[in-house]
């Protein structure tokens, strides 16, 4: 984290790009222990296919379900949000609740949860969880976190209220 970032969530690790070459190296040591000819250049170009495709996943995630918060703006996948604008952050579930789990039949939702979601997505990413925010203009927007809870304790002491 820089100095001036409050909260950070990168989105995808890039260690996946290190599993086809793993994986190439490991089918060849085989080849090797077992006797057989050792097709280096096919698991050579395997892993490279692989990693071309593992890599735009990784480019993605990274732009689309990253979060970063700094003293002026939040920035949640490729919608950046002034936090001046922000006047209220609306009260989400607790960690034990069975809304937030999948298991749960969908019970009654909070108005706010069909608010736009920043970061120009159809809906929360997945795995991640929505935070309401009102905005100073009335407009009431979703961002979204793994850690919502870190998230939204960041934020708080940021807000022109505080």
């Amino acid at each position: 984290m820089s100095p001036e970032t409050v909260y950070r969530e990168q989105g995808v690790s890039v260690w996946w790009l290190a599993v086809a070459p793993i994986l190439a190296v490991i089918v060849s040591a085989t080849e090797i222990a077992v006797g057989i000819t050792v097709h280096w250049w096919q698991w050579t170009a395997l892993a490279v296919t692989i990693d071309l495709l593992v890599w735009l996943q990784v480019a993605g995630g990274r732009t689309h379900i990253s979060v970063a918060l700094t003293r002026d703006t939040l920035r949640c996948g490729n919608e950046s949000l002034p936090v001046d604008r922000i006047a209220e952050i609306l009260p989400g579930y607790a960690p034990d609740d069975v809304r937030r789990t999948k298991s749960a039949a969908e019970p009654e939702r909070p108005e706010w949860m069909s608010a736009r979601t920043l970061g120009q997505l159809p809906r929360v990413p997945r795995r991640r969880y929505p935070v309401g925010l009102v905005l100073a203009d009335g407009e009431t927007v979703q961002a979204w976190a793994k850690n919502d809870y870190a998230l939204r304790e960041a934020l708080a002491p940021l807000l022109p209220t505080h």
